[in-house]
């Protein structure tokens, strides 16, 4: 990738002392993290490294406090069988709080110069979101997934949570005979017959976050390399509506259906635990190299959800019982259910370049590699997983991220760019694809102790959703946009 070409330097020289200072001396919050592009993993220097390199902890030579609030805008655009829906979404953020302490040595002769330690929260993820998709399709119903599910299965074995639902809402799927075990649905004799079409909507609502605090420490060896590690303890709140509704666009003269509903609430809280090492090693004045390793995170979750199903119908026989007509919406209660479980993430590792070009630009590259596909549920209460781990293993697979980051100090101010290329975690076999592009840019000001910097972040991806089967139905096509912009306040002392 080329890097744009910097602007010509100043030369004054107490400013090329100050800007130095300033480059190496982390003055600068989360907003410059974001601004440049996250590609900190051989610079350090900031608090958002805790999270990523710990090594770069060891580069403060002061003390640092920083708070950054932030502003979330997302919007989704969803298309389905050529009809389109947008749906925007904001929410305030808090995206950085951070205290480091460093304790310089006095002997000028010692090779360990200064040991520092840290504590950091990083939000690492947002879920604040609202999809709407809705289109027409002639070839398959939600009810056909429920069937097959259904079938080789008596009533009493159906699942609680949708099949028995489904067979319950006065028949939307109903026995071929007296209790069989195989089964038929009611929009299944009208669908694709000259043309019919069933119109399906679903709207999805998610908030929440995920975010981390790490405990780091770090220390200054000569001057030359500098280390650090972090424990590292991740927490996740995630809620998620949704709600999923078939309405037949032709006339069911046989059953009555006017409109069906699946309504779901989902609820994952808990907490993790991970471990990562970093070191940066600063070949010359003008160049460093760094990497770091992080540790699986081990979370413990729990989920608690529920859904339910309505069904309207007018004048149709009782079914499958049959006797006379009804009308009217047939409800379910809903069922509920709430297990715990343990999720563990992939390992990361990741290695950067710095440059320090005359004491008052900085162009940095990072590399991370994940692979996805080795993520792994268990469960004590849910019991086994091997359905789902294998599915991982299926539709998952490494991926490279690439963040570049650019500054130019013009001391007091300061002004940043940055970069961030999300590889594709999908296989082949997922039906999906997912390349996220993120494009920042920012500014500080210095103020004696004191700094302020402001980033603005656009993160542009698009990928497939299926809201029920891949294989029965086309994938709906969304397209996100996600405008991020934070604050940094801070204090050196």
């Amino acid at each position: 990738m080329a890097i744009v070409a910097l602007v010509p330097m100043l030369t004054r020289a107490q400013d090329q002392t100050d800007a130095l200072r300033y480059s190496q001396l982390g003055f600068g919050g989360t907003a410059r993290f974001m601004a440049m592009g996250g590609a900190f993993t051989a610079l350090g220097g900031d608090p958002s490294v805790l999270s990523f390199n710990p090594g770069g902890l060891a580069i403060f030579n002061k003390s640092q406090i920083t708070f950054s609030p932030g502003f979330n805008m997302r919007t989704n655009s969803a298309t389905f069988n050529g009809s389109s829906a947008s749906t925007p979404d904001y929410a305030a953020t808090i995206q950085n709080a951070a205290w480091i302490a460093s304790w310089k040595n006095r002997n000028d002769d010692a090779m360990w110069k200064s040991i520092n330690v840290g504590i950091a929260y990083n939000r690492t993820n947002d879920f604040n979101s609202s999809i709407n998709i809705q289109g027409s399709n002639t070839n398959s119903t939600l009810l056909d997934v429920y069937v097959n599910n259904a079938n080789h299965n008596y009533p009493s074995q159906l699942d609680p949570f949708s099949t028995m639902q489904a067979y319950n809402a006065n028949g939307l799927i109903y026995s071929n005979g007296n209790d069989s075990n195989s089964y038929s649905n009611v929009i299944r004799p009208f669908l694709g017959v000259n043309g019919n079409a069933v119109l399906q909507q679903k709207s999805i609502q998610t908030t929440g976050s995920m975010g981390e605090t790490d405990f780091s420490v770090g220390g200054n060896y000569k001057n030359k390399l500098y280390i650090g590690a972090s424990l590292g303890i991740a927490d996740i709140v995630y809620n998620e509506n949704a709600s999923y509704t078939e309405t037949p666009l032709y006339n069911d003269s046989l059953f009555g259906l006017q409109s069906w509903n699946l309504a779901t609430t989902l609820s994952t809280h808990g907490a993790g635990l991970n471990f990562k090492i970093g070191a940066i090693y600063k070949i010359t004045d003008w160049l460093r190299v760094g990497g770091a390793v992080h540790t699986p995170t081990w979370f413990q979750l729990t989920d608690d959800y529920s859904s339910y199903i309505t069904a309207n119908y007018v004048n149709t026989p009782f079914y499958p019982n049959g006797g006379g007509t009804w009308s009217g919406t047939a409800t379910q209660s809903p069922a509920t259910g709430s297990y715990n479980y343990t999720l563990v993430t992939p390992f990361r590792a990741m290695g950067g370049l710095a440059f320090v070009i005359h004491h008052q630009a900085i162009i940095s590259a990072d590399y991370e590699f994940v692979d996805y596909s080795t993520a792994l549920l268990s469960s004590a209460d849910a019991g086994t997983f091997t359905q789902a781990n294998n599915a991982i293993k299926a539709y998952y697979m490494p991926a490279s991220n690439l963040r570049v980051g650019v500054e130019l100090v013009l001391y007091p101010f300061s002004i940043r760019a940055g970069y961030t290329y999300y590889g594709n975690p999908y296989s082949s076999s997922a039906g999906n694809s997912s390349i996220r592009n993120s494009y920042s840019a920012g500014i500080g000001i210095k103020i004696d102790r004191c700094f302020i910097d402001l980033a603005y972040v656009l993160t542009q991806y698009s990928e497939n959703y299926y809201m029920y089967d891949q294989t029965l139905e086309p994938a709906a096509a969304l397209k996100n946009t996600v405008s991020d912009m934070v604050l940094t306040l801070g204090v050196n002392f």
